[in-house]
């Protein structure tokens, strides 16, 4: 039920903050965002380091409401409010990275999310590293690149 409540949680804010005149370019965010979710946690699962309980709807053994909610969401307004100067680049992949960590805090806690051999800074390194990757895929593929006034 949690996955269910955080996927709808996650489109609201997606409704909120969403500017759908620039959707059909930000959305390629949320899409690679989803990807490299899947593609971290099927190893990681496959490779017993931590299990997904309860996921109501599997996808390669994550919840398909994780998946198609906060991390697609996310990925999508990432692309969009990509900050243009350079210093508050590194705050929002920081910010972002933090947020998902207290997200997967809560999933442990409520038991949806179980580390078999894993641990925290693991997590907290992925979710710095896939930032750094939708930061670049937002200035390079998505052309938001800083401004040159100063």
């Amino acid at each position: 039920m949690e996955w269910v409540i955080l996927f709808v949680m996650s489109w609201i804010i997606f409704f909120v903050f969403i500017d759908f005149r620039q959707l059909k370019r930000n959305i390629w965010g949320g899409i690679l965002a989803a990807v490299l979710q899947l593609v971290t946690d099927t190893q990681a699962i496959n490779q017993g380091l931590y299990t997904v309980n309860e996921p109501v709807i599997s996808i390669m053994g994550s919840s398909l409401f994780f998946t198609a909610g906060p991390v697609f969401t996310v990925g999508t307004l990432f692309s969009q409010l990509h900050p243009k100067k350079r210093w508050l680049r590194i705050v929002n992949i920081f910010a972002i990275s933090a947020l998902f960590f207290l997200q997967e805090i809560l999933l442990i806690l409520s038991g949806n999310l179980a580390y078999t051999n894993w641990h925290f800074t693991s997590s907290l390194f992925i979710n710095v590293c896939v930032m750094i990757v939708l930061s670049w895929f937002s200035i390079v593929v998505l052309d938001k690149k800083e401004d040159v006034a100063r």
